[in-house]
C-alpha cells in the first residue's frame, strides 16, 4: 500500500473533501436544534429548558466516542471512523425526526452524538496529519463546519415556519449526512497518514500542563460556543418579539458571523500572524460583544448586530487552539482536545438554557461573556505553562 508520499494530489483533494464535508454535516444538524428546541418541547411534552437535554445527550454520545478515537484507533482506521460516524448520526437524525417520547429522543441524540464524535475527532485526525500547513488545514475544516451551521437554523426555521413537522427537518438532515458517508468511503485510504508520525498504542500522550489548560479552554469555548447558538434564536423570540424564522435568521447571522470568523483566522495565520495574538484578541471580541448582547434585548436589530459580531470574533478560537495544542504533538491530541472541548457542551449550554427560563433571557446570554472571561484569564495561564518558545513568540 502507498503511504502519503506516493500518494497523487488528488487523492489527498478527495479525502479532505470528504473531511470538509463531513464537518459541514456536522455544522447542518448541530445549528438546527436554535429553532427546533421548543418544537421539541411541545412535541414531546417537557418544558423548554428540558428540551436543552437534547444537547446534552448528544455531547454525552460524542466525547464517548471522540474519547474511543483518542484511546484506542490507528492510523489505518481514522477514515473507516469518519464514515462510520457519518451512518450512526444519520440514524440518529432519522430517530429523533420519528420519535413522539422522551426517551425515544433521548436516545436518538446519544446515538447522534456517538456518530458526532466520530466524525470531529477523526476529521481532525486526519487533517492534522495530512496537511502541509496544520494551522490553515484545520481552520479550513472548522470553517466547513461554520458554512454547515448557517443553513442548519435556516433548513429547520424555514419548514418549521411554514408549519412542516420536525420529520422532514431531521430525516432531510439524515440523508444529507448519507452522502457525506458515501464520499468518505471513495476517499483514498494511501494518504490517511504520514508515515513519520506516531500512532495511538506507540508513546503515551504527555498532558503538560500547557495542553490541560488549553483542553480547559476548549471546554468553555464549545459551551459558550454551541450554549449561544442554541438559546440566541429563544432569546431574540422572547426579548424582541422576534417570529420563528426571523429568530432563526438571527441564529443563522451568529454562525455566518462565525464562518466569516474563521476566514479571517485563516487569513491572519498565513499572515504569520501567531495564533495566541489570534486566539486572545478574539476572545476579547467575544466578552464585549457578548456582554452587548446581554443589555441591548428588546432591540431586534442591536440583538441581531451583537449576535454577529459575537459569531465572528468566536470564529477563530477553536482553530487557533487546536492547532496550538497539536503543533508539535503526537497524531492524537488533536482528537484528545475535540473530546476535552466537547465535554463542554454537556451541561454549559443546559445550564444557559436554565437561566434563560427561570432567571430572564438577558440573564442566561450574560453567561457567554461570562465564560469569555474566563477563557481569556486561561489563555494568559497557558501562555506562563508552555513550554514552546512559539507561544511566547506569537504573543
Amino acid at each position: 500500500m502507498r503511504d502519503s508520499r506516493s500518494a497523487s494530489p488528488d487523492d489527498a483533494r478527495l479525502l479532505h473533501a470528504a473531511c470538509f464535508f463531513a464537518l459541514f454535516c456536522v455544522g447542518f444538524y448541530a445549528t438546527s436544534f436554535g429553532p427546533a428546541l421548543p418544537f421539541f418541547a411541545r412535541k414531546l411534552n417537557v418544558d423548554l429548558d428540558t428540551a436543552g437535554l437534547l444537547i446534552t445527550g448528544i455531547f454525552v454520545g460524542s466525547i464517548i466516542a471522540s474519547g474511543a478515537v483518542t484511546l484506542g484507533l490507528g492510523r489505518g482506521q481514522m477514515r473507516i471512523a469518519v464514515a462510520t460516524g457519518l451512518l450512526v448520526a444519520s440514524l440518529g437524525l432519522f430517530g429523533l425526526g420519528f420519535a413522539h417520547q422522551w426517551w425515544v429522543a433521548l436516545g436518538a441524540v446519544v446515538l447522534l452524538g456517538l456518530g458526532d464524535g466520530l466524525i470531529v475527532a477523526g476529521a481532525h485526525v486526519l487533517i492534522a496529519n495530512t496537511s502541509r500547513n496544520v494551522p490553515a488545514g484545520i481552520t479550513r475544516l472548522n470553517l466547513w463546519f461554520a458554512v454547515g451551521a448557517v443553513c442548519g437554523p435556516l433548513w429547520a426555521g424555514a419548514l418549521l415556519a411554514n408549519n412542516f413537522s420536525l420529520r422532514p427537518v431531521y430525516s432531510g438532515l439524515g440523508l444529507v449526512l448519507l452522502v457525506g458517508a458515501a464520499l468518505m468511503a471513495a476517499s483514498r485510504r494511501s494518504v490517511e497518514m504520514r508515515g513519520d508520525l506516531a500512532v495511538p498504542g506507540g508513546r503515551a500522550t504527555t498532558f503538560s500542563g500547557f495542553i490541560a489548560l488549553m483542553g480547559l479552554l476548549l471546554f468553555l469555548y464549545v459551551g459558550a460556543e454551541i450554549g449561544l447558538g442554541s438559546w440566541v434564536s429563544s432569546y431574540a423570540e422572547r426579548t424582541a418579539g422576534a417570529g420563528v424564522f426571523a429568530a432563526a435568521a438571527i441564529t443563522a447571522g451568529y454562525w455566518g458571523a462565525l464562518a466569516l470568523g474563521r476566514v479571517l483566522a485563516e487569513w491572519f495565520l498565513r499572515l504569520e500572524i501567531g495564533a495566541v495574538t489570534v486566539l486572545r484578541w478574539s476572545i476579547i471580541g467575544g466578552l464585549a460583544s457578548s456582554a452587548a448582547l446581554a443589555l441591548v434585548g428588546g432591540n431586534i436589530w442591536l440583538g441581531a448586530a451583537a449576535a454577529f459580531a459575537t459569531g465572528l470574533c468566536f470564529g477563530p478560537i477553536w482553530p487557533a487552539t487546536i492547532a496550538l495544542s497539536s503543533a508539535g504533538n503526537e497524531q492524537h491530541v488533536p482528537a484528545a482536545m475535540v473530546t476535552i472541548g466537547n465535554a463542554g457542551g454537556i451541561l454549559l449550554p443546559w445550564a444557559q438554557g436554565v437561566l434563560l427560563v427561570s432567571q430572564g433571557a438577558r440573564t442566561g446570554v450574560a453567561l457567554t461573556a461570562v465564560l469569555c472571561a474566563a477563557m481569556l484569564a486561561l489563555s494568559f495561564l497557558a501562555q506562563v505553562r508552555s513550554p514552546s518558545r512559539a507561544i511566547h513568540e506569537s504573543a
